[in-house]
């Protein structure tokens, strides 16, 4: 057994899995998502970061948690659904079990930590994992470089998907790093999350968020929170048309109805974004 501490590469990353993990077992259907590699993962901790979850369902914080693990995962899911590309890149992969390529390959990106940790723990979990890892400082490093030397084949579009990744940089390295995405062929698609500024979010969004930032205690902590209209600019400058959507729209009545201990919070924002295109996504395009 692994023991839950402060010395974990990414503790995010672990409580991401339990939230997704969690959904199946204590919230009710019509489920978003079953990711029951998240269990297996969890089950090598003890304690695990499951067992608090399984205890305390309604709690605020983790309920906004699973909320927010679930609908972004269903999200990008969806969207990579319909794209029918065989190229998908997860950048700040963590310990992600819930974004897979229905085929293809896939490429899998974070600090060489943490994908040395991933690739142990998904050994000792008994998880078939295909991706190719790239290893590669999201911030700073040469990242098309990395996907091609890895294999991805940059002349035919992809998909990239970045959950629980543009908080943690900087605006600027964010920009940088969608300036660097832009090289992929025409028709290629991005799927990521950015948090809502505080005079944007709701009670509830702010409250999750002081949460977060407690427990954090500084490790992890959240650099960048763009409003709506710096999203699009910076996707625009850095050649991606995108549609943004808050969080709270994109599931359906009857999950919610299902599921009223989910709270609906205005905090995160979803973004599905295409380089190449011209005009703007028509709402259908997207999930949800």
């Amino acid at each position: 057994m692994k023991e839950l501490n402060d010395s974990l590469p990414s503790a995010t990353a672990l409580f991401s899995a339990a939230a997704r993990a969690a959904h199946v077992l204590v919230d009710n259907p019509p489920h978003l998502i079953r990711d029951t590699d998240a269990i297996a993962v969890c089950e090598l901790f003890e304690p695990s970061p499951l067992a608090f979850q399984l205890a305390f369902p309604s709690a605020p914080v983790l309920a906004a948690a699973r909320a927010s693990a679930v609908i972004r995962s269903w999200f990008a899911q969806s969207i990579i659904a319909q794209t029918g590309l065989d190229q998908l890149v997860v950048l700040g992969a963590g310990l992600d079990t819930s974004i897979a390529a229905p085929s293809g390959q896939t490429w899998v990106v974070d600090t060489a930590a943490v994908l040395a940790w991933r690739a142990e723990l998904f050994g000792l979990a008994a998880i078939h994992d295909t991706a190719h890892q790239v290893p590669v400082d999201l911030a700073s490093g040469d990242l098309s470089a990395a996907l091609t030397d890895a294999g991805l084949d940059i002349t035919r579009p992809a998909v990239v998907v970045a959950l629980g990744l543009s908080m943690y940089l900087t605006g600027a390295q964010f920009q940088a790093l969608l300036k660097r995405l832009a090289v992929l062929a025409p028709g290629s698609v991005l799927v990521f999350d950015a948090l809502a500024p505080e005079a944007d979010a709701d009670e509830a969004g702010r409250a999750y968020a002081a949460a977060v930032t407690a427990q954090a205690g500084g490790r992890e902590p959240w650099r960048w929170r763009p409003n709506g209209e710096a999203l699009s600019q910076a996707l625009a400058h850095a050649g991606w048309n995108a549609d943004i959507r808050a969080e709270a729209e994109v599931v359906s009545s009857d999950f919610r109805r299902a599921n009223p201990q989910l709270p609906v919070m205005r905090l995160v924002q979803l973004i599905h974004a295409r380089t190449g295109v011209a005009g703007t996504l028509n709402a259908d395009e997207s999930a949800g």
